[in-house]
């Protein structure tokens, strides 16, 4: 099956903006300027519309576009990028790391309204916006917290590490009995039960068991919930976590193929690296046994730092 890919970027030396390109079996192909646009970090795409953290002449905010490359709305609301963006239901909720904050905003008939943005602190480092139930999770790496918020984004506890750590980015499980987490200081990785919030276990993504060489990034799980793909920029890695017993095991570490992996996405049976200092995008056929193996195909996108698709 062909996939369009959606490629978001810094656009501090030779980037444009947003970038497409194709995907099939394996074969990267046909990378192209979709939109040009300054700093779209952070890319939500889904079968009706593309939204972006963007920076604009008179600020930061977020712009929603169809797929044929029509703005529908803008709405500026910080001074600087959000790092992240996700869209639950018709509200869009982003992620300000320099600013500490998180914001709310709504689609209405192809409109955007702005609703509300919660301060944390002045460089608290919030990098993701999770769900559970009812309760909106903000990882935020310099505060070494994930705080929670009810549905009225009122405070509602936190999951407290040691100091140094960096929480970064996490993923549930389908049943959302177990939260992962990847910290971007400490290089490791946290199991979670949603039970009591108490952290299970806990291991170091990178080889012979380093820990705070700091940049781990993305995190991505398997279907089948029995593998964890995890990225490292200073080492210019992908970790490879078996998840089948109840202590997970690194069972892989593997060049990314370029340098500064910051995002991946997982297709089919093939990995996708975005790698932003080497100006490229990479696909890694996935083994059967859940493994990295080869390098596929390569192509040249531009301080690439997230790839998404419908």
């Amino acid at each position: 099956m062909k996939h369009t890919i959606y490629a978001g970027t810094y656009t501090s030396k030779t980037s444009q903006g947003i970038y497409t390109f194709d995907f099939q079996n394996g074969k990267l192909s046909n990378p192209q300027l979709f939109y040009s646009i300054k700093n779209p970090k952070y890319l939500c795409v889904n079968q009706n519309n593309i939204v972006s953290t963007v920076d604009f002449d008179e600020g930061s905010g977020v712009i929603l576009m169809d797929h044929q490359r029509n703005v529908l709305d803008k709405f500026v609301f910080e001074h600087c990028t959000s790092c992240y963006i996700t869209q639950k239901g018709n509200r869009l909720y982003t992620a300000n790391y320099h600013e500490g904050t998180f914001s709310v905003l709504e689609i209405k008939d192809n409109h955007l309204t702005y609703l509300q943005t919660v301060h944390i602190k002045e460089h608290a480092g919030c990098h993701q916006v999770l769900f559970w139930k009812d309760l909106i999770l903000i990882p935020c790496l310099f505060l070494d917290q994930v705080l929670f918020f009810d549905r009225d984004l009122h405070p509602a506890g936190s999951i407290d590490f040691k100091k140094g750590t960096g929480p970064r980015h996490g993923i549930f499980t389908k049943d959302q009995n177990y939260l992962y987490l990847v910290s971007e200081l400490s290089n490791e990785l946290f199991v979670i039960s949603t039970t009591d919030w108490e952290i299970v276990s806990s291991i170091s993504i990178l080889p012979d068991g380093q820990t705070h060489k700091n940049d781990t990034a993305a995190i991505r799980m398997n279907k089948e919930e029995t593998r964890l793909y995890i990225s490292t920029r200073t080492m210019d890695i992908l970790s490879v976590i078996n998840i089948e017993d109840e202590q997970p095991q690194l069972i892989q570490t593997i060049d990314c193929g370029g340098k500064h992996p910051r995002d991946f996405i997982l297709i089919e049976d093939y990995l996708l690296c975005a790698n932003r200092l080497s100006d490229s995008v990479c696909s890694f056929e996935i083994k059967k046994d859940g493994t990295v193996g080869n390098l596929v195909s390569e192509i040249t996108v531009p301080e690439c730092v997230c790839l998404d698709t419908p």
